[in-house]
């Protein structure tokens, strides 16, 4: 049988070179503007307000809006530091129209939650506000306008609700300090020089928030909430004429000030002499360097504008597969690296190279990124780097045109709140693919070596270097870095070279195996496959996705088939065919060869499963099985790969006992495992258990039985299509006697009240986590109600801890079970806080537990549960990702798929206070507990 071919990236190129033929663009085009997407009606109130409305279907029933406030935290004044994003939480504790909580209330009980449906957040130069609601209810989509025009102009300040959030805000603050935020501190200035950015960060400082008080609130709010500088965007399933009055009706009334203060841009002026932060810090935990050169802000105005963004992609990309191939290497001179330009602030851009190097490795590391940088600068990209990059652009613009009619409102809000800040297009989509099909084709050597001569290495340099604090190991000083740029530039730097496998992925198919049973479920449209080697496929068609499918596989062993599961060897083994690549392919000649294809998988091997998951568009189904082929049959050994993913594991543990978080991960974990070598953390002396050899014996063990393997496929696929491919590329996996199944490795939760205080950490800030866990009885109803019961608690303690007494940010409630190898539950409630407040806030969350199973919920809970997740439920429908779950959940239990989308609804209907109260008595078990609390060491300082 012939050689099967790659077809994808010649086509596309081909198709591209054909359209360019046919309708090249004339030197003028490239001068005319971007237009607008035609589909979004835009216009400005007389006030100034300026609105953006986008009808879009998907989610049904639902709509995104934006008020977007052109005003961060830069613009405060020196008494300010920190009071933009005051403002924003302020928004949530009081308007005209909503009393303190009653807008969270309300949102809730029409099924939304706070957070992923209602949030805001500040910035330098803005404060977005984001609200999602239903659109199957004209009051609710009334509401929702009130709600955005109280934001707008209706925020109280009551003394009191400034004094309460007051907690929250400082909360937040701590739960952002740090060995990072220590030394981004000390980095800040170096990047903005002497520009006002450099002193307002969004953040504040803990001195400002502490004296914050509602007359410097409202003297922010009332010189930059205001009408000119506004923006609402609505994008949903709704009628844009509907949304239209209501702008109008709703904002129309906000009054632009007579005399308005000027909003003033505040430049970023690139450095005239090179400028260098070296800093280190006792609780870093790994190295990285930097180096960023200022840009004027580069505004997309023209289809020249556009072509040029596209060269410079091309050049981003050329850069960043080189840094990832020496990041390969046995001895890599960093442990991954990345650069390109972006947007700083609202007054500059930024050109960067930054990486992660090895303990010491700072002056190396920064070396090969100055080097890479100037080969690609001295010599240019080579013709199959050029090819390469534009197929995958092009597929890229291909995919978004094929699904465009399933793009999701939040994509389209975002894109015209970006174009009301900076002033970036926002074109339709059928124009962006028209686009990218006749330019990319023109895109030459010359011009993309032209733009890596200009861009790659420009301007004068910032020098940033983290790294942790050791006396007997100082990261090189200013002078030693800044030489290095000179001494890569007299270096005789040769060009890149590659070579290119331009042969099929497989280049022997296997004969394949035979659909010895089919079966097809009619009311549900899946499909049920038996190979002739024991595996099993299931198909679900779907139309949520037009260039979608998503592709997971599993069978029972894992780890528990080893006689040593603790050997890092085996812990690790998965990540041979990832680092080390598959078949002929290196993982970088690889990521070559799939050059302009969709197909992405990844492989796992779990405590009691090995699996692997993945992605692909229906184009590229043959080359996703072939890449399955590979890694189940042909995992690559690479030394050198290896020994680079070694030095990685290595930098991230060896200053891991330094981090206050790590020490309590760690901590946390050994308790829960009662020490089992398998809660054990990574050392440095464990390191000799990464064994090349060792790891891929095991892969190959792990993979080596088709027989009981399950494939699931979900998304836009054709059974008949499919039906071949699966016959021949999984049915032609191989098989041997016996069902490998899973053994219990003997990892248990203790017994009893288990307590422990971990002293860690320069900042005064502490750390909770509070698991309380036990058998279950593993059905589909006692998992609801354990969920159910999660849900309450989440809100009463969000209540309890942060609304009433202002002492944590947030606090998050996670409710897990299991069946193998026991069937337990898991309920894990963790939150940070002022040191001296943990303990009482503590006691807090355990008055509330007990009340909840005492006094059990109101009608109103319940119906807030309800509500969200039906409505949650409404959305996740029509979404590949909730079938190919609920499918997996199925499969695993031996459940009726149809009986359990049944039961899902009727138990979500037939809620009761009862039954969560039951299940709160049952779940929320205090005997049974382990708490773990990170405290400051004794000696902590204040930042």
């Amino acid at each position: 049988m012939p050689a099967i071919h790659r077809p994808r990236l010649g086509a596309l190129l081909a198709l591209t070179l054909a359209v360019a033929a046919a309708a090249p663009l004339a030197a003028q085009e490239l001068t005319d503007p971007i237009p607008p997407d035609p589909a979004v009606v835009t216009g400005t109130l007389p006030n100034g307000l300026t609105y953006y409305i986008r009808q879009n279907a998907r989610p049904a029933a639902r709509a995104d809006f934006r008020l977007v406030i052109r005003a961060g935290s830069v613009l405060e004044d020196d008494d300010q530091l920190g009071y933009a994003h005051y403002v924003e939480h302020m928004a949530f504790n009081g308007t005209r129209h909503f009393a303190r909580q009653e807008l969270v209330r309300y949102l809730e009980s029409i099924g939304m939650r706070f957070g992923p449906d209602l949030n805001a957040y500040t910035g330098f130069d803005e404060t977005v506000y984001l609200l999602q609601v239903p659109t199957d209810s004209a009051a609710v989509v009334r509401t929702a306008f009130q709600i955005l025009e109280d934001w707008a102009h209706g925020i109280r300040f009551d003394e009191e609700e400034v004094a309460r959030e007051r907690g929250v805000v400082i909360e937040e603050w701590r739960s952002r300090r740090g060995a990072d935020a220590r030394i981004q501190d000390a980095q800040w200035p170096a990047i903005f020089g002497d520009s006002r950015y450099a002193t307002r960060l969004p953040i504040g400082t803990r001195a400002s928030l502490e004296r914050a008080d509602s007359a410097a609130l409202v003297r922010f709010y009332r010189d930059w909430y205001r009408p000119d500088l506004m923006a609402v965007v609505a994008v949903g399933d709704f009628n844009p004429a509907v949304i239209e009055a209501l702008i109008r009706e709703h904002f129309g009334r906000l009054a632009a000030p007579p005399s308005p203060t000027v909003r003033p841009a505040y430049p970023v002026a690139p450095a005239d002499a090179p400028r260098t932060a070296i800093v280190t810090d006792p609780e870093a935990q790994t190295t990285s360097v930097g180096i960023l050169t200022l840009l004027p802000v580069h505004r997309l105005a023209t289809v020249a504008d556009w072509r040029q963004s596209l060269v410079d992609q091309v050049v981003a990309r050329a850069l960043n597969s080189r840094y990832a191939e020496l990041a390969q290497e046995a001895d890599p001179p960093f442990l991954g690296a990345g650069g390109g330009r972006s947007s700083l602030v609202a007054t500059a851009d930024a050109w960067s190279l930054s990486a992660v190097v090895t303990e010491g490795g700072a002056a190396r590391g920064m070396a090969a990124l100055l080097r890479e940088a100037e080969r690609l600068r001295r010599h240019g990209l080579t013709p199959g780097e050029l090819e390469r990059a534009r197929a995958d652009l092009l597929r890229s613009a291909e995919r978004t045109h094929t699904e465009r009619a399933q793009r999701q409102h939040a994509e389209f809000a975002g894109a015209y709140v970006s174009h009301f800040l900076s002033g970036q297009p926002a074109p339709a989509i059928e124009w962006r693919y028209a686009t990218s099909q006749a330019l990319l084709p023109s895109i030459t050597l010359d011009d993309v070596n032209a733009t890596a001569r200009a861009r790659v290495l420009p301007g004068t340099p910032v020098v940033l270097v983290g790294a942790p604090e050791k006396p007997d190991l100082p990261p090189p000083g200013e002078a030693e870095l800044l030489a290095l740029f000179d001494a890569v530039r007299a270096e005789e730097i040769t060009a890149y070279a590659e070579t290119v496998d331009a042969e099929p992925l497989v280049l022997t198919p296997p004969v394949g195996g035979r659909i010895i049973r089919e079966m097809v479920d009619t009311a549900l449209g899946i499909h049920d496959w038996t190979l002739s080697n024991g595996a099993r496929v299931l198909v679900k068609p779907t139309d949520f996705r037009d260039d979608q499918i998503l592709m997971t596989a599993f069978s029972l062993g894992g780890l528990s088939r080893s006689e040593t599961p603790a050997r890092l060897s085996h812990q690790f083994a998965a990540v041979v065919p990832v680092q080390g690549g598959v078949g002929r392919f290196s993982a970088t000649d690889l990521q070559k060869a799939l050059a302009g294809s969709t197909a992405e998988l990844s492989p796992t091997i779990g405590m009691i499963d090995q699996g692997l998951s993945g992605s692909v568009a229906p184009d590229d189904l043959e080359e996703f099985f072939q890449l399955l082929w590979l890694h189940v049959t042909e995992p690559r050994a690479d030394t050198a790969a290896f020994q680079a993913f070694a030095a990685q594991v290595r930098a991230f543990i060896e200053n891991r006992g330094t981090s206050p978080e790590a020490a309590f991960q760690d901590t946390l974990q050994v308790v829960l495992g009662q020490h089992h070598p398998l809660s054990l953390p990574i050392t440095v002396a464990r390191l000799p258990e990464l064994d090349l050899g060792e790891a891929l014996a095991f892969y190959r063990d792990r993979f080596a039985n088709a027989a009981g393997m399950t494939f699931l496929f979900v998304g836009r696929v054709d059974p008949d299509v499919l039906r071949p491919l699966v016959a021949r590329w999984v049915g032609g996996l191989p098989a041997r006697e016996g069902d490998d199944g899973w053994r219990d490795l003997g990892l248990h939760r203790p017994d009893g009240v288990v307590e422990r205080r971990v002293y860690r950490g320069l900042e005064p800030r502490s750390q909770t986590s509070l698991i309380l866990h036990g058998p279950i009885e593993y059905t589909r109803p006692e998992r609801f109600a354990l969920d159910a019961v999660r849900e309450v608690l989440t809100v009463r303690l969000r209540d309890a801890l942060r609304e009433a007494l202002g002492g944590t940010y947030g606090v998050s409630v996670g409710a897990a079970t299991s069946r193998y190898p026991r069937a337990e539950y898991t309920v894990t409630i963790q939150f940070g806080a002022d040191p001296a407040r943990v303990d009482s806030l503590a006691g807090v969350v355990i008055e509330e537990i007990e009340r909840l199973r005492a006094d059990g919920v109101t009608l109103a809970e319940v119906a807030r549960i309800t509500e969200t997740r039906l409505r949650e439920r409404e959305v996740a429908m029509r979404e590949n990702r909730f079938w190919l779950t609920l499918l997996e959940a199925t499969v695993r239990e031996g459940e009726s798929m149809a009986e359990a989308l049944a039961q899902q609804e009727r138990l979500i209907r037939q809620l009761s206070p009862a039954q969560v109260q039951d299940a709160a008595r049952r779940y929320l078990d205090l005997s049974r507990h382990v708490r773990i609390t990170l405290y400051p060491e004794p000696l902590s300082r204040e930042p």
